[in-house]
């Protein structure tokens, strides 16, 4: 069977996409050998400032709102929501063409610097926005040539693929358009700056029975149906769920809903990961991961 291409529209900056992050890490553990998967950098803040109306916004002013805002959604979605929020970025579009230059080390290279940035906003309570912030968000991630890395955000390719990116997911298709979708963080049809969008996330799969959306906040059952019915059969043949040994070789840091949601729960993290509680959430980290982030001695 021929892979199925899955268009995930996105941003870091999502706390909806962040949430979903348990989902679809299960979606592509169970059923990755049956997809192609691009990630679509949504640009969701163009200029925070400037839509606030206020000449007085600054980054750390602006923190503390989003930090209310990310908790009432971390009860909708289980996933961690940063207390305190210490720095909040002005624009995504300078962390979505970052994540467009990292492509060009690898998507798997891409997908990493990716997490690593939701991890900062969604954890660590800082919204990078500079390069400098991007290198310390990204220390130690795995295949990234930190000066290449820099020195390929400001190419002129990668800010043109990065506007790809940007029209794309404000070219919505018909079935968003038109789509009536109850519940809160619903996938129907965005506004915001002007222009018209995807709901963040939306999964678009393309198989050899068409194209299916899935958009908005939506139960893992949804991207399963999805995938079967771009390419009915694809969902039959499930890798079987990972251990926490596995899950944890695999991404290197799982938030407390993240390891139960894939690995069960009552699983438990290795005994060697290293925990971080900041009081209103619990990750993990292996024990590899926190030793390159340099965690592992300020968690002892």
């Amino acid at each position: 069977m021929a892979r199925v291409e899955v268009v995930e529209y996105t941003d870091a900056v999502c706390s909806t996409a962040w949430g979903a992050e348990p989902l679809l890490r299960r979606l592509d553990w169970r059923h990755g050998h049956r997809l192609a998967w691009r990630k679509v950098m949504g640009g969701l803040v163009g200029d925070a400032k400037a839509s606030s109306g206020r000449a007085d916004w600054d980054r750390v002013g602006a923190a503390e709102p989003m930090r209310a805002y990310w908790k009432r959604v971390t009860a909708l979605t289980g996933m961690p929501y940063p207390n305190p929020m210490r720095l909040m970025l002005q624009s995504t579009d300078p962390l979505g063409a970052a994540v467009k230059a990292a492509e060009r080390q690898g998507l798997d290279v891409a997908e990493r610097v990716l997490r690593r940035f939701r991890e900062q906003i969604f954890v660590f309570g800082v919204g990078p926005q500079t390069p400098e912030e991007f290198a310390a968000a990204t220390q130690g991630v795995v295949g990234l040539d930190q000066a290449r890395w820099r020195a390929d955000q400001v190419r002129p390719d990668v800010a043109a693929a990065y506007k790809a990116d940007w029209t794309e997911t404000r070219t919505p298709n018909d079935y968003v358009r038109n789509l009536k979708h109850e519940g809160p963080m619903n996938g129907e049809l965005k506004h915001s700056e002007g222009h018209d969008r995807y709901a963040l996330p939306t999964l678009i799969f393309r198989g050899p029975a068409g194209e299916a959306t899935v958009a908005g906040w939506v139960p893992y059952e949804d991207y399963v149906a999805g995938l079967e019915a771009a390419a009915p059969g694809a969902t039959s043949d499930p890798r079987p769920d990972p251990t926490p040994a596995a899950a944890f070789a695999r991404w290197g840091m799982l938030t407390a809903q993240e390891l139960a949601f894939l690995c069960g729960e009552d699983a438990k993290p290795p005994a060697d990961a290293v925990a971080y509680d900041w009081g209103d959430g619990l990750v993990w980290f292996s024990a590899a991961e926190a030793r390159v982030r340099r965690l592992a001695v300020a968690a002892a």
